[in-house]
């Protein structure tokens, strides 16, 4: 029973995430939109970037440091803005640490690109870009911390290009699938989905990835605003762990 339940949790806690849409250099700005945010542990992430748009990145790094990669850093890798189609990089928070992240291409970083996740009392984005003045940025040799999905115009589907290992301050840690079916057979005929939504419409789940409906960017039109139908999304749960209950009474 206390299996089932632990189970439950696990699944409560994936339901009521929030996705955060971020646009990377939105129509060849030097900028990420919004730029200070805050997040809980278990919210998503995701940054877009978007064809047409220029090359950019993402990396993570300490406010002490600017432009500067932190030793478990998440970074997107150089992310080409002449492709046909749109990417998106997804990072799941762990930790309600501030996080700090900058695009690490030329002097975007010095030109004021930069960004902050749960900013601490008396740092500013401002304050960051101030003190990465003369600052050279860098970043780390390949991707890590995240998922980098690719969407192509017009074909109907995306791919997961590459997945890597788990970052301090952000990084992607999905609910394991083995915990979803235990959930789905301690409960007679209820079914749990092992693929989590994104707000780019596509379904992330293990190594692979769907579109779920066709858009012309792949991005705004099955996006998930955050904190969108969290409501409802917590009143559904609430009733699978009332029912899970229920059932958990009758066979003990």
């Amino acid at each position: 029973m206390f299996r089932f339940l632990a189970n439950v949790l696990v699944l409560a806690t994936a339901v009521i995430a929030v996705v955060h849409d971020i646009d990377v250099g939105k129509g060849a700005s030097l900028s990420f939109a919004p730029d200070t945010l805050t997040a809980a542990v278990g919210d998503t992430l995701n940054f877009h970037f978007y064809s047409g748009s220029g090359g950019h990145s993402v990396v993570s790094g300490p406010f002490s440091s600017p432009c500067e990669p932190a030793t478990d850093a998440f970074f997107s890798g150089y992310i080409k803005g002449d492709l046909v189609g749109d990417m998106t990089f997804i990072v799941t928070i762990n930790s309600t640490d501030p996080i700090w992240f900058y695009c690490s291409l030329e002097a975007h970083c010095m030109d004021g690109m930069v960004g902050v996740v749960n900013p601490p009392s008396g740092q500013t984005v401002s304050d960051y870009v101030e003190n990465a003045s003369g600052k050279q940025a860098s970043a780390p040799a390949a991707l890590q911390g995240g998922v980098l999905t690719t969407m192509t115009s017009g074909s109907g589907s995306a791919s997961t290009s590459t997945s890597s290992s788990t970052s301090g301050s952000g990084s992607v840690t999905s609910m394991p699938v083995s915990s979803l079916s235990s959930l789905s057979a301690s409960v007679p005929g209820l079914s749990v989905e092992t693929t989590m939504p994104t707000s780019t419409g596509t379904s992330v789940s293990a190594a692979t990835t769907s579109k779920s409906s066709s858009t012309s960017s792949g991005v705004a039109a099955t996006s998930t605003p955050s904190g969108g139908g969290k409501n409802t999304d917590l009143s559904v749960m609430l009733g699978v762990v009332m029912g899970g209950l229920g059932v958990a009474a009758l066979m003990a």
